[in-house]
């Protein structure tokens, strides 16, 4: 065979490729927009992380859940509590949320969201937050847990 000649056998192994390139190109957008929920309340954790970030207690305090406010009821013992017990969250660097907010007990009204979190420190840590639903339509933040996390970095 001449050089410079493109075989049918060439032809056909290009046409392959492509096919599986644009294959893999629809499997990557197969994913669906986040549902306005989830949305809210990835913004309402991230925004929380954000006023821990800049020591700013009354923002921070105010994305707590009425109940948790009512249990603390002054923003500083609320961050008191953090600093004490919940140093990655209130630490961290990096965020990055896995999945979407799973319904507990069949209700929309209570969901739990997980989050993988990178502290000062560089230790990756996971947390599961505890999203209520309030009359308003909001979203706020009734929990935190800290679990152990297996994620090497985010």
């Amino acid at each position: 065979m001449p050089r410079g000649r493109i075989s049918i056998a060439d032809i056909a192994v290009l046409a392959l490729l492509a096919a599986l390139a644009i294959g893999t190109a629809l499997l990557q957008n197969r994913h669906q927009p986040l549902a306005l929920h989830d949305q809210n309340i990835r913004a309402i954790i991230e925004a929380q992380i954000d006023a821990f970030r800049v020591q700013d207690d009354v923002t921070a305090f105010g994305f707590a859940s009425p109940d948790l406010r009512a249990q603390f009821i002054a923003p500083n013992r609320f961050m008191d509590m953090v600093r004490a017990h919940y140093r990655p969250v209130y630490m961290a660097q990096r965020v990055a949320f896995t999945g979407t907010a799973r319904a507990i007990s069949q209700t929309p009204l209570i969901r739990l969201q997980d989050v993988y979190l990178v502290d000062d420190r560089g230790v990756s840590h996971k947390a599961r937050y505890m999203m209520q639903k309030q009359p308003d339509g909001s979203w706020k933040i009734a929990g935190c847990q800290l679990l152990a996390s297996n994620q090497m970095d985010i």
